[in-house]
């Protein structure tokens, strides 16, 4: 835990510093920011358990175009990735078939996580807005690539040893996804909230029904 924390201000305070040199070299034209968020899965089937806490991370570049004669108002458009994790104590058996098979994990002492991992070339688009040149408003529109995505399972085999299995691969992902975005906030730290228009799956295949609602905070000196 402690070196995740550590990993995660690292990426923080390197971001916003890189972000910084570029905005004063480029007259604030250019943002480079970063998020640190948990999904919340919203709209969940029967037979996905889903867990409460699902850590998540993205980040992205963008070019600000003035939003009319004013240049506290802009129009940004860029390009960046973003990282979910989908935990649940339900176990998918089969993520390669073209319909999923479902476990319910019974020994809860033993079981560590189950997670889908989803990456995704993120394309936001967002209209900012500056209050008194402190209050920062962002509201905008984001496309989704699935780049990669990976299953992960420690918990008890079949024989009650504790076994760490991956897959590489699944099946039945939607390969775009489409989130309308929110940020609210203070100079360079906002709050901020994405939520997923379409499901995480593909509708069919007994695949679980997930729409994020992704929730956090963004450092960004735009």
């Amino acid at each position: 835990m402690k070196k995740v924390l550590f990993t995660l201000i690292a990426l923080v305070v390197s971001a916003t510093s890189f972000a910084q040199l570029i905005a004063n070299k480029t007259d604030k034209k250019v943002t480079v920011g970063v998020d640190l968020f948990s999904d919340l899965q919203l709209m969940t089937s029967d037979n996905w358990d889903a867990r409460g806490f699902n850590q998540g991370a993205s980040w992205a570049i963008t070019y600000n175009f003035p939003l009319g004669e004013s240049t506290k108002h802009t129009v940004s458009i860029g390009a960046g990735m973003s990282h979910h994790n989908y935990f649940s104590y339900s176990h998918i058996l089969n993520p390669y078939a073209d319909t999923l098979t479902y476990v319910q994990c019974r020994d809860l002492e033993n079981f560590k996580r189950f997670k889908v991992n989803a990456n995704y070339a993120d394309i936001p688009l967002e209209l900012r807005f500056r209050i008194k040149d402190q209050v920062k408003i962002g509201v905008g529109f984001k496309l989704g690539i699935l780049v990669m995505a990976k299953t992960k399972y420690v918990g008890p085999n079949d024989d009650g040893i504790i076994v760490h299995h991956k897959d590489t691969y699944i099946d039945n992902l939607e390969r775009y996804t489409y989130s309308a975005t929110l940020r609210v906030g203070w100079r360079w730290v906002t709050a901020y909230a994405a939520y997923q228009l379409n499901p995480v799956f593909e509708v069919g295949h007994d695949a679980p029904v997930i729409h994020p609602l992704s929730v956090g905070v963004s450092f960004a000196p735009f």
